[in-house]
């Protein structure tokens, strides 16, 4: 395979969010990823599918087919009787009805993420607290350094100042 082909197949593979297994480098996220239960999984993963074109498209393709089904098919099966007419009211129901469920399956999941990101913030503060700690050290010893560095000086001045 060739690296246009292969890049052509990382740019289809990117449509489609349920493909991609979430491996996290970061050793704090792999953690919290590693430990979710699996309604946090279910949720991740409907938030991730319900926040994409994919889901974006099907979704149209369902409703303009629940219209056109409803409207021509079952209306000329049925002589002008279509199980839900032009308004659409069952349609609105069963919209009505995934969007109350979807909202709080997609707010699970936006809480996991502001979960994750606080143990990453937590994480990235307490690398700070370690690095500033190691740069006092290291500010102390180069402190020390140039101390015995002018001592060593002084000592060298006296050594030659009595040796002439």
């Amino acid at each position: 395979m060739s690296a246009s082909q292969a890049q052509a197949v990382a740019v289809r593979s990117s449509w489609f969010p349920w493909r991609h297994a979430q491996q996290h480098d970061h050793p704090a996220l792999q953690h919290a990823h590693d430990s979710r239960t699996l309604g946090e999984r279910v949720a991740d993963n409907i938030a991730s599918f319900g926040g994409s074109w994919p889901f974006i498209f099907i979704f149209l393709g369902l409703i303009v087919g629940w219209m056109i089904i409803n409207t021509l098919f079952i209306g000329y099966i049925m002589h002008g009787k279509a199980f839900d007419p032009f308004p659409y009211i069952a349609l609105n129901l069963v919209l009505s009805a995934l969007a109350g469920i979807q909202a709080p399956i997609i707010m699970m999941s936006q809480n996991r993420a502001a979960a994750r990101d606080e143990a990453l913030a937590q994480h990235h503060y307490e690398e700070t607290q370690k690095i500033d700690q190691l740069l006092q050290a290291n500010t102390d010893l180069t402190q020390q350094v140039h101390d015995l560095t002018q001592k060593v000086h002084v000592l060298t001045e006296r050594l030659c100042q009595t040796a002439s």
